[in-house]
């Protein structure tokens, strides 16, 4: 799986994570593990870290993210905020790196609570528009090495 398809992968996990709107997300990586010699058994590993405060959560996926035999790519996805056109908004926020490139990309999903129905007094949280592209980030895989 490469990076864009990664990124993506943990902005739906995000989203569909929150989407009943019972709380915050929980902080969690995606990690493309490519040490099986077999192509079918690689694999996509998916980690969530909860701890007493989202910040803590935070700092524990990112501290997770190290380079390692096998380790191709990654993704942490969190809850935050961006400001577009002066708006701040609601997103989940993705930072994803690969080993082989020294910078990785920070995305950001805006999201936004709607009434699930026309006679229901609940609220799903709802994509609003594209994932966005926030800024580059240095690959937390990057050794300097190609």
């Amino acid at each position: 799986m490469d990076l864009a398809s990664l990124s993506q992968k943990a902005l739906e996990h995000g989203l569909g994570s929150i989407e009943d709107n019972l709380g915050p997300l929980i902080p969690f990586t995606l990690v493309v593990d490519e040490s099986h010699p077999d192509p079918t058994e690689r694999r996509i590993v998916l980690t969530r870290f909860a701890a007493e405060f989202l910040e803590e959560s935070l700092q524990q996926a990112q501290g997770s993210i190290v380079p390692g035999p096998g380790i191709a790519r990654y993704a942490i996805a969190w809850d935050g905020y961006v400001t577009v056109e002066g708006r701040k908004w609601d997103a989940i926020l993705v930072e994803a790196g690969d080993a082989s490139a020294p910078d990785g990309m920070l995305l950001a999903q805006r999201y936004e609570a709607k009434e699930a129905g026309f006679f229901s007094k609940k609220r799903r949280n709802v994509g609003v528009g594209n994932p966005l592209a926030v800024g580059s980030t240095p690959s937390r895989l990057w050794t300097g090495n190609p």
